[in-house]
């Protein structure tokens, strides 16, 4: 799709994000997290010196609306062109859902994410590291989600929950914590009710800004330029207890061939499989 949008532009919102949390709405909140130092020292060249060969699964095209796919490459070959400012040799290589403090628990010190979260939430924080153009496909997340943008600039397509789900568009290919959508963002928009406009919303994040996307509501995510994002998922004790409840259940019958079996977002799709 185009990268022009016709979509309602989210309002930006202003005091805490936690105050907002209880009008289910998302919000963006402009240069929030402006002071972190991450947003000032996570370039490209200074993450891939933190471990220039560890070896780090790519994600290759669009995987929640199309073919799975990955690929294999290391920290630093594959941020050496983003380090240039090219994307040249990626085609469509997205780092993913990459636990960037896990591996590098010392970057913990340059966020100040914990002032963003409820008191006695259960998070958990994984960043989007790509090129230009790099998408993630229309989904919904079983979870409140808080999106830091630590560098360049990324787009938020954004509908309202139920959307996909009235135009049939539900998709049944498995992912573990998201639903997923047969069709991006514009063609639902362009085959749904016209009336409906005011259900699309969209939002460019630049460094520092912070999107809060509320558990449920649909969206499609792309790179306008190289960048860095970090995703921190959240809920309450109670809440995610109940999900994980469910979603190891799922995992389980998904792992034994008995739910979506070769049709999900977890292994690489075989050639001639046949998708919904």
């Amino acid at each position: 799709m185009t990268e022009t949008s016709e979509f309602r532009p989210l309002p930006e919102a202003t005091g805490v994000p936690v105050a907002h949390l209880h009008r289910e709405t998302p919000a963006v909140f402009r240069g929030m997290a402006s002071d972190w130092p991450a947003v000032s020292t996570w370039t490209f060249p200074y993450l891939a010196s933190l471990a220039p060969s560890l070896p780090v699964q790519l994600v290759a095209g669009n995987r929640e609306k199309d073919r799975t796919a990955f690929t294999r490459s290391t920290l630093g070959e594959y941020l050496e062109p983003l380090t240039r400012g090219s994307s040249a040799g990626h085609g469509q290589t997205y780092l993913k859902e990459f636990d960037l403090l896990k591996q590098f628990p010392g970057l913990r010190g340059d966020l100040r994410h914990e002032r963003m979260f409820p008191r006695g939430s259960v998070t958990s924080c994984s960043s989007w590291i790509g090129p230009a153009r790099a998408r993630t496909g229309l989904h919904h997340d079983l979870l409140d989600n808080f999106a830091v943008q630590i560098a360049g600039t990324k787009r938020f397509y954004l509908a309202r929950p139920g959307t996909v789900e009235r135009a049939g568009a539900l998709s049944t290919k498995y992912d573990s914590w998201a639903r997923l959508s047969r069709v991006g963002i514009a063609e639902l928009a362009a085959d749904g009710d016209p009336a409906a406009g005011d259900d699309f919303f969209a939002v460019d994040l630049e460094p520092g800004d912070v999107l809060y996307v509320p558990a449920r509501w649909w969206h499609e995510v792309v790179n306008l330029s190289a960048g860095i994002l970090l995703s921190g998922f959240f809920g309450s004790r109670m809440r995610v207890a109940s999900l994980w409840a469910r979603v190891r259940l799922r995992d389980t019958l998904h792992r034994a061939g008995l739910l979506s079996p070769e049709n999900c977002t977890c292994h690489a799709e075989r050639r001639g499989a046949q998708r919904q």
